[in-house]
């Protein structure tokens, strides 16, 4: 019996493949790995720039190595480096899907159309394989394989690809700002002023890190504490940090000698305001040591001689502009008024700097290490006193309180809730559901 001389249909199961025809399937799978592992280079620079630590690259850029200074210049024009990296995968992953597509799955459609049972659908099934090898590959070595590595070794895998993205993205500088500029055009049209390539992280998924960093141990407990406290520090205003009023220690204008000698040994204050008529009209402050030089003198005793004009700042003003605004002017106090200009409370730069560090005590403070803060209870509940800023107890306690500008103490809140002055044995409620017992009032 002789074998047919004439194949039906290349790939038929009596027609086997050439030698020829199989290296070039070997080919095409081989240049669809290959650009899969070039979207994997781009999606590992990625995370290896970002993550690779800067005082790392300035020591090697000292130490006169060009890939890190490379690596720095991407660093620093992160929308132009993130952009030709969006670029590269895009063109990338398109072109191995499309690829694919086209020459491979053609190459195994008459494989597949041998099957006696697929017979007309083999076309489909041949395209189906191809689009679901080629996702699986962009999966695992285009995105999984690359960035774990790059996590793992980030300062060799950027000053690996740190030249070669550069002059990269050097040269899809116009394509970048074609891309950007279409893209923010659209975003307009939705209503979105913001651009293309700004971060949208918010506050709350960076309070999110700091927590996790300091948890594992990749930041210091502390100092992942001050980092909490200064993003909550960025909400907060002049009535949430001051001192009320009533807790003030102020002297009228006209004191006695004996009588701010008094003022100064009872509370020991570094800085007092002064008022004249009623202490709503503070007209400035004065320093303790320049009180006591004035005491000591044989001159005649007047505050005026050593009275300081007075910084006033409204109760809305953002507690982040009034330390900078204390911090340019070389101020220690800030006298916090309401709309009528009346004091309703002071701010000093001590009060600041505790809402990023906690509380600071002086020596003559030692006596109020046992009251001032939360003290817990057996049962779960938390003792607190009603001088407590609310927004200390919100972050301290990691509950949600009420944020209104009438009251900045739980004392004012506990008024707020209960609409007049609670007694002892009082439960008030808040919105999100917390319950304040009133202990003493």
């Amino acid at each position: 019996m002789h074998a047919p001389r004439r194949c039906r249909a290349r790939g038929d199961a009596l027609c086997p493949r050439s030698a020829s025809e199989e290296t070039i399937i070997l080919s095409e799978i081989l240049i669809i790995l290959a650009l899969v592992l070039v979207n994997g280079i781009f999606a590992g620079a990625e995370i290896a720039v970002v993550t690779v630590r800067k005082t790392r690259l300035d020591q090697l850029i000292q130490s006169g190595s060009r890939r890190a200074r490379a690596v720095k210049r991407l660093r620093g024009n992160p929308e132009r480096f993130l952009a030709t990296v969006q670029i590269g995968i895009t063109i990338v992953g398109a072109t191995a899907s499309a690829f694919g597509g086209s020459t491979l799955a053609q190459d195994l459609a008459p494989l597949l159309r041998a099957v006696p049972w697929i017979g007309d659908a083999a076309d489909e099934l041949a395209l189906a394989a191809v689009v679901a090898l080629v996702s699986f590959l962009s999966l695992v070595l285009g995105e999984l394989v690359p960035k774990s590595l790059a996590l793992r070794s980030s300062e060799r895998y950027a000053l690996l690809v740190g030249p070669p993205l550069r002059g990269l993205a050097s040269l899809a500088r116009p394509l970048v700002w074609l891309l950007t500029a279409t893209s923010n055009l659209v975003l307009r049209l939705f209503g979105d002023r913001t651009n293309f390539v700004e971060a949208r992280i918010s506050p709350e998924e960076i309070q999110q890190i700091v927590d996790d960093a300091a948890e594992a141990g990749s930041v210091d407990r502390r100092a992942g504490e001050i980092a909490s406290r200064a993003l909550d520090f960025a909400g907060l205003t002049a009535l949430q940090v001051m001192l009320p009023r009533v807790r003030v220690v102020a002297v009228p204008r006209e004191a006695t000698a004996a009588e701010v000698q008094r003022a100064v040994l009872e509370h020991g204050h570094t800085r007092m305001p002064v008022y004249e008529g009623s202490n709503d009209n503070v007209i400035g402050y004065v320093t303790t040591p320049e009180v006591l030089a004035l005491l000591w003198g044989d001159g005649p005793f007047s505050l005026e001689s050593v009275l300081r004009p007075a910084y006033f700042v409204v109760a809305s003003m953002p507690a982040v502009d009034l330390l900078a605004e204390m911090k340019r002017r070389r101020l220690q106090l800030a006298i916090v008024v309401d709309e009528q200009g009346g004091m309703i409370g002071i701010v000093t730069m001590e009060d600041l700097v505790e809402e990023l560090v906690g509380e600071i005590f002086a020596e003559n403070e030692a006596h109020a290490l046992p009251t001032e803060g939360i003290r817990r209870e057996p049962d779960g509940s938390a003792l607190v006193p009603g001088d407590m800023p609310v927004h200390e107890l919100s972050r301290q306690l990691e509950i949600e309180l009420p944020d209104d500008a009438r009251w900045s103490t739980v004392a004012g809140l506990c008024m707020g809730l209960a609409r007049r002055i609670p007694a002892p044995g009082d439960v008030l409620r808040t919105p999100a559901g917390a319950e304040l017992h009133i202990v003493d009032a």
